[in-house]
């Protein structure tokens, strides 16, 4: 089996779902971790399943809100002052929204959801990059989805961030790849 000891790797949207589960596999393999959530309750819940799972993982937890720019510094900060550097990103933090037709969307949902999914990624790559930069060493997986490739029936802001995520994530790799760093 690989092994990720002593490489520091963040996980965003870290409390359920993939973000859970890519935390308890990057545990297995021996990484450090920053597990991000805006949700408090679970991100505690998330830490106490990992650490007893996996005793004498190294493990902090950040509640961040993503969409918020000095959020996502501060995880990227705390991780850097707990662990000395970053390794690894997963970029998966999100909400879905609601389903609408284009013309019928919530503009307050739509603007959340584009805050999240595609501000959220933009704001960990800001910050994350300059660390992984210096280090000459860095990987990032920005999640996106098949709506990054094609059209989903009323999930216009959905697929607009997919589709934004795609690019920016190819546009990283162009500008960071010459730094060791892989996207």
């Amino acid at each position: 089996m690989a092994t990720l000891k002593d490489k520091t790797i963040i996980i965003t949207g870290a409390a359920m779902g993939l973000g859970l589960a890519t935390a308890k596999e990057l545990a297995e393999k021996g990484a450090n971790l920053t597990l991000v959530d805006y949700n408090e309750k679970s991100l505690a819940e998330a830490k106490e399943e990992i650490t007893r799972q996996f005793p004498g993982i190294k493990l902090i937890t950040v509640v961040a809100d993503v969409s918020n720019e000095d959020s996502v510094k501060n995880y990227v900060e705390e991780t850097v002052k707990t662990f000395g550097r970053i390794d690894g990103l997963y970029n998966n933090a999100g909400i879905e929204g609601k389903q609408a037709s284009m013309t019928e969307y919530d503009l307050n949902i739509f603007k959340k959801v584009i805050d999240i999914k595609l501000m959220g990624v933009y704001y960990g790559l800001r910050y994350v990059l300059p660390v992984m930069q210096k280090q000459n060493y860095g990987r990032i997986v920005n999640v996106a989805s098949v709506g990054g490739i094609r059209g989903v029936l009323n999930q216009s802001p959905y697929v607009a961030t997919k589709h934004a995520v795609s690019g920016m994530t190819k546009n990283a790799a162009l500008e960071y790849g010459q730094y060791g760093i892989t996207t």
